[in-house]
């Protein structure tokens, strides 16, 4: 059996967040409660919200494919507001942060970036961002778009923001900032080539900048 509060919470979470459960004829959810426990009773797999904290969601839908019903979990995050992502410039360097990470177990070089707080707008969430990582503000900000650098996994749409910053100062310790480094594009494209930046987040950033500006600074 699927645990009530796991399948309740699901089925609220649809009615909160339509967007989220959005159907599609290509894989469609199953949402018919006796479906989903015939299907957890038949493979063992669990459905519905399988952990909750106030920064994630992890759900597992029950999904139609050609081959027939197979679970399908992913994570949503817990705030609805915009996640965004800034590309901080200062006297024509960017600044990225080396932050360790607990999922990778190890350190990266990255732009800052967080979940969209709840009430806030995607540019006051990248004002709060750069306030909060760099201890600086943003004098112009200009809206790049939209990424989704990890859609296999996650539901994380992000705006991306290029920042043009007063001089920053790193909190270090902080959501484990251990240090910045200032680029040129030049040497921004050194790093990537030869993978010390990998993150997704910053690498679909940097191509939206470099698309809309060709990387004129």
């Amino acid at each position: 059996m699927i645990p009530r509060d796991s399948w309740s919470r699901y089925l609220r979470l649809m009615e909160e967040r339509p967007e989220a459960f959005a159907q599609s004829p290509s894989l469609p959810i199953i949402t018919d409660t006796r479906e989903a426990e015939a299907f957890t009773a038949r493979t063992g797999r669990q459905l519905g919200v399988l952990y909750e904290s106030p920064y994630r969601i992890l759900l597992v839908d029950l999904v139609q494919g050609p081959k027939g019903l197979f679970a399908y979990e992913r994570l949503l995050p817990a705030s609805t507001g915009a996640a965004v992502v800034a590309l901080p410039l200062w006297e024509g360097r960017f600044i990225l942060l080396r932050q360790f990470r607990h999922a990778l177990r190890d350190s990266q070089l990255a732009f800052p970036r967080g979940y969209g707080e709840d009430g806030l707008s995607p540019e006051e969430n990248v004002r709060k961002e750069l306030a909060e990582e760099l201890q600086t503000e943003a004098v112009g900000l200009e809206n790049l778009g939209q990424i989704a650098p990890d859609s296999g996994m996650t539901g994380v749409r992000a705006q991306a923001f290029l920042c043009r910053v007063a001089q920053p100062k790193i909190p270090v310790g902080y959501e484990e900032i251990q240090g910045m480094v200032s680029l040129t594009p030049e040497e921004l494209e050194k790093k990537i080539a030869s993978g010390e930046i990998d993150d997704g987040f910053t690498l679909a950033a940097y191509g939206l900048w470099v698309a809309k500006t060709g990387r004129g600074v």
